[in-house]
């Protein structure tokens, strides 16, 4: 009897199989039709957006490009001369149209006009090419769009927000890391992904089997500050306790001869770098350090020369450095310091494409119109998109109301905007010449107000954009919310 049922129920089996396949076959061919269908949708918006490439939408493109990379709009004669070029007429014909002499609009505006394209598109632009340059950006612009799921990848960060690669940068870093010996230098403004991209240098690190080491400078208590001696057996003593070893830095400090740096140096020739397995070490807020002049210089100096070491002796080639800091500590000799050897990484702003990717990512059904009201105001700024993209996400935000609030005491950047003002109120010289650019409604140009040497501070902390001869807000929200601070007379 059992047998029998046996026998019955396989062959029920057997049928329900069949139908499962049948199943799994009609899903797996309707997935190819979709594909197909999919593809054919995107050539076809493809084509439909390069055939209505005209000279409105060619117009709000450049002058779109030209905004994220200068902060300033097309002048009103710099349009009249671009539309008319675009229609193919001369200067002489456009001198007689307008007023203007032929000279002034070919020599001044219009060499000025096609030198922003060329800086902006990455090519030479002149009247001859320029709708063909515009075309060429204007088709790949489009092309990323349409491929969104091609666009760099996007990690889950534990901190509920997504990472999102910039290209070639972590490759470069991997690459980089793997070099015996290397100093890798990042290099970039408050919240800008420097830790984000450091954990991800580490994780790549120890998937190939090497130790790495995450120390913030932040967690050194200003006791640890005490002096050179305090500071390197904190670093010590911190290395150690991270690979878990019992190496005896109290020790070693005891018995070993000569000072601090030797003796920092030989504990890490005879406990730290032998082995089979590379040690990356990653210091972050590097800055911190600039306040103990007496600590920094000798530090700086250290690191430069176990870099130089690696050249020659075998050993060092184990040490794999990497460095995160905001500004160059400048009071060294060019010969001593970090900061104009290995290789330096800066993190450059988000695209607009990516950040229809993390807004997709974030669940909003954005196209490029929010994504241009965003950027005008916070640029491509990795923390200002992506905190932007989170409150309308999970907070029930509207876009304009984000926006509207955004430079304002209580908006959401306004812790990030209270971090700038304390590091800019720490420097009354930096204080003032941040207040002149952001009273301006034009580019400031360098003087005794706002040298050089204070104009490349106020970038290293990512708030002015420069050119060879002046200064712009980096965003608009920094123009807004320190405008109004300063006519508070609170900065």
């Amino acid at each position: 009897m059992n047998s029998v049922l046996t026998v019955a129920e396989s062959g029920k089996n057997v049928k329900k199989c069949k139908l499962f396949m049948s199943a799994a076959e009609k899903i797996y061919q309707a997935l190819k039709l979709y594909n197909k269908v999919q593809n054919k949708v995107i050539q076809l918006c493809t084509c439909m957006t390069e055939s209505e490439f005209n000279w409105e939408i060619a117009l709000e493109f450049a002058d779109t490009l030209v905004y994220k990379n200068t902060g300033l709009h097309l002048k009103d004669i710099e349009i009249i001369v671009l539309q008319n070029s675009w229609e193919g007429i001369t200067y002489p014909q456009m001198a007689d149209d307008y007023g203007y002499s032929a000279e002034y609009l070919n020599k001044d505006v219009g060499n000025k006009l096609w030198s922003k394209l060329s800086e902006t598109l990455g090519e030479k632009v002149t009247k001859h090419n320029f709708k063909e340059a515009l075309k060429r950006a204007w088709k790949q612009h489009v092309y990323v769009i349409n491929n969104i799921s091609q666009a760099p990848q996007v990690y889950d960060a534990p901190s509920d927000s997504f990472y999102l690669e910039r290209p070639p940068v972590e490759e470069r870093c991997f690459a980089e890391t793997m070099q015996p010996g290397c100093l890798i230098r990042i290099k970039a403004p408050l919240q800008t992904g420097k830790t984000e991209l450091m954990s991800r240098i580490l994780n790549y690190a120890g998937n190939q089997g090497y130790r790495t080491v995450e120390l913030n400078l932040r967690d050194a208590t200003k006791e640890d500050f005490g002096n050179l001696d305090k500071f390197l057996q904190w670093l010590c003593t911190s290395i150690t306790e991270i690979l878990q070893v019992t190496y005896p830095v109290a020790e070693h400090w005891r018995q070993s001869l000569g000072n601090s740096k030797i003796k920092c140096r030989t504990y890490f020739e005879k406990y730290l770098l032998p082995g089979d397995n590379p040690l990356v070490l990653a210091l972050d807020e590097v800055d911190k350090l600039f306040p103990y002049p007496e600590i920094s210089g000798e530090f700086l100096g250290m690191l430069r020369t176990w870099h130089e070491d690696a050249k020659t002796r075998p050993l060092w080639h184990q040490l794999r450095l990497v460095v995160l800091h905001t500004q160059a500590y400048t009071q060294l000799d060019i010969n001593q310091s970090p900061f104009n050897a290995g290789t330096e990484i800066t993190l450059p702003d988000f695209t607009a494409e990516q950040i229809l990717l993390l807004a997709q990512k974030y669940g909003l059904h954005w196209d490029t119109t929010p994504v241009i009201q965003l950027m005008t105001m916070v640029g491509g700024h990795p923390y200002l998109v992506g905190e932007a993209l989170r409150q309308l996400a999970q907070e029930n935000m509207s876009l304009e109301e984000v926006l509207q609030t955004a430079p304002t005491a209580w908006g959401i950047y306004r812790y990030h905007l209270q971090k700038h003002c304390q590091n800019i109120l720490v420097n009354s010289q930096l204080a003032a010449a941040f207040n002149k650019v952001v009273l301006a409604d034009t580019p400031v140009e360098f003087d005794s107000r706002l040298n050089q040497d204070t104009a490349v501070k106020l970038n290293d902390l990512g708030l002015v954009k420069l050119s060879p001869t002046s200064a712009i807000p980096r965003y608009e929200l920094y123009r807004l919310y320190f405008r109004q601070r300063c006519q508070e007379n609170d900065l």
